[in-house]
């Protein structure tokens, strides 16, 4: 009842204004974060947030505001801010705002009644049950800090005046743990993190047994001889050159002329095993809805298929720049910040095996498990180098752990080199992939 309150506020000040379009989206949200040392708790976080987003469209141009809290005096200041930055935009005369459209068919499965309900109690046995996993994955593991476990509820509702009102709702539950390891005087860290919409779906021993396995693992690791090898990337770093790829399949960096795909629609861009989903309709996802962020319905959306080039995702604003229709892609960040072009659930389609399979047929290779530095990456090249580590393979077998190393190379040349793509995908976010084999990667040592 806020959030229809509030956006009733809004729709008497925004039709009293004059303001020729308007939407109205309010949002309310309870998180829990709860972290352990050993069995003791030292983090206990609540959280509770209400507000509101204005966004008009007056005389072909776009204002927007935002307000926190529920007071009246909040709603009628956005109002007034949003028509007065309308007045300094410039103008977008195809820009509009969404109308009814029907929802799409199914049942998504975004939110997980039981949250709720469940005992405080069991939920801080979660983060012990992840600090425990982490500290008994090897004997090598001394601390585990920080394990902790977080919860949101989440709903949103969105009205304009053009007759849309959407509403929905959604759960999200994260683990992650930081596990420290020694040998000899020598000490090593490893992260985990991993979010879901249910618990059912996360798997907390995991995530604190990954912790500690990859603190392990890297004791003694060293570097590697400069050249070119036969690399398989994790599921996570896959992950991480996927969103170095994504730059170029949004529809504001195609107008704004830094897409390295400008231009090459209907053309092969990488491997014929590459293909890449944009799926905003994938149950339990944490980037599904019904609708995206401006209303427009989301859907499934093959981006690169058998290596080709089939499409680049829009919003409202950026599709009507380049003529075509938003393809359900708004995201906002959160109520401060209107929407712009984004994923939902971006993922590179699995193939078949795990990440031992593509490792059994190598002579000499590497693992790539961490990467250092993604974000130094040049969106607008490609270009990249970033610190590794991982561990070398060696007559089809995992060996010794290598760390101190370089991976260098541009992000088409490298999907252009995939030989062989795994079936284990894991979602690492909104983003996913299976483990990778890509051929002749350019490494070197410090």
């Amino acid at each position: 009842m806020d959030m229809e309150r509030l956006i009733d506020q809004a729709r008497l000040l925004l039709d009293k204004s004059g303001a020729g379009q308007w939407e109205v989206m309010a949002a309310r949200a309870d998180g829990l974060n709860i972290g352990v040392r050993g069995e003791q708790v030292d983090k206990f976080q609540q959280s509770s947030s209400l507000g509101l987003a204005v966004r008009l469209v007056k005389d072909d141009r776009l204002g927007f505001s935002f307000a926190m809290g529920q007071e009246a005096q909040g709603v009628a200041r956005a109002v007034e801010e949003a028509l007065a930055s309308a007045q300094a935009a410039d103008p977008e005369p195809a820009l509009s705002l969404a109308g009814p459209v029907p929802a799409p068919e199914g049942d998504l499965d975004l939110f997980d009644d039981s949250l709720a309900a469940e005992p405080l109690e069991a939920k801080i046995q979660r983060a012990r049950e992840v600090a425990a996993a982490a500290k008994a994955s090897d004997p090598r593991v001394r601390h585990v800090h920080p394990a902790e476990v977080s919860e949101t509820r989440a709903e949103v509702m969105l009205a304009t005046s053009l007759g849309l009102t959407q509403r929905h709702r959604a759960t999200r539950v994260s683990a992650m743990a930081n596990a420290l390891a020694e040998e000899g005087g020598v000490q090593e860290e490893g992260w985990e993190a991993r979010s879901r919409r249910f618990w059912s779906d996360l798997d907390l021993a995991e995530v604190g047994r990954t912790a500690g396995r990859k603190a392990a693992d890297f004791l003694g690791a060293g570097p590697v001889a400069d050249g070119r090898y036969e690399v398989i990337l994790t599921s996570e770093v896959a992950a991480d050159f996927l969103d170095l790829l994504a730059s170029s399949l949004q529809g504001d960096n195609l107008v704004k002329g830094r897409s390295l795909l400008a231009g090459r629609l209907g053309e092969r861009v990488a491997s014929p095993l590459v293909s890449v989903i944009d799926d905003g309709l994938l149950p339990r996802g944490l980037g599904s809805a019904p609708f995206d962020d401006e209303g427009t319905p989301q859907a499934n959306k093959a981006l690169v298929e058998g290596g080709v080039l089939k499409g680049f995702v829009f919003d409202r604003l950026w599709g009507a720049r380049q003529g075509l229709a938003s393809t359900g892609n708004a995201v906002r960040p959160s109520l401060k910040a209107p929407p712009s072009v984004g994923f939902t659930n971006l993922y590179l389609k699995p193939g078949q095996g795990s990440l031992t399979d593509l490792a059994s047929g190598l002579k000499r290779g590497l693992v790539i498990s961490v990467i250092l530095g993604g974000h130094t990456a040049d969106p607008v090249s490609g270009q990249f180098s970033f610190g590794a580590a991982g561990h070398l393979i060696e007559d089809g077998r995992l060996t010794r752990p290598v760390k101190s190393i370089a991976l260098a190379g541009q992000v088409l040349d490298l999907f252009s080199a995939v030989q062989k793509v795994g079936g284990d995908l894991c979602f690492h976010g909104r983003t996913g992939a299976p483990s990778v084999l890509v051929s002749g990667l350019s490494v070197s040592g410090p």
